[in-house]
């Protein structure tokens, strides 16, 4: 693939996308606006500023989650071969599956439940997002890390 970063990038994504994950979700729970209230006690004069930062903290870590994510997927191994190539294709295969069958037992579910909420609508397409991402890193890791590894020292 001519596309892929270098493999460096694979270390950061691995360090930016959890702290990125984690911030986000603190700040969908409201522990972030309780700590800048802390910090920063909001008032009538401040509170554009602490509404910008606000949302500043959530955009940043939502898109470094983005990011890291991006770059654990895109890039190289250090050994970048054919076999490292139809086992990435292979793992975006599977994570298409696997997020299509979601998104169908997710509109099943619906319509037999109830009708979510407009928020819930938007989790359920956000989740449909991190799922193909995530289905992808877990099984491509999977098969190049570790099962080729127990059929190399079998």
């Amino acid at each position: 693939m001519t596309y892929l970063l270098p493999h460096r990038f694979k270390k950061i994504g691995v360090a930016i996308a959890p702290i990125g994950f984690a911030l986000w979700v603190f700040m969908q729970m409201g522990m972030i606006t309780h700590a800048l209230n802390f910090f920063i006690q909001e008032t009538a004069n401040n509170h554009f500023a602490f509404h910008v930062v606000n949302v500043s903290i959530a955009v940043m870590s939502f898109f470094s989650f983005l990011a890291g994510i991006y770059f654990i997927t895109f890039s190289k191994e250090k050994i970048e071969d054919e076999m490292v190539q139809k086992t990435r294709l292979d793992s975006f295969q599977f994570a298409a599956l696997t997020q299509i069958i979601f998104i169908i037992i997710g509109f099943f579910s619906m319509m037999i439940l109830e009708e979510p909420s407009e928020g819930g609508l938007m989790l359920f397409f956000i989740s449909i997002i991190f799922l193909f991402w995530l289905s992808f890193i877990c099984r491509f890791n999977y098969i190049l890390h570790i099962k080729i590894f127990r059929s190399n020292h079998s």
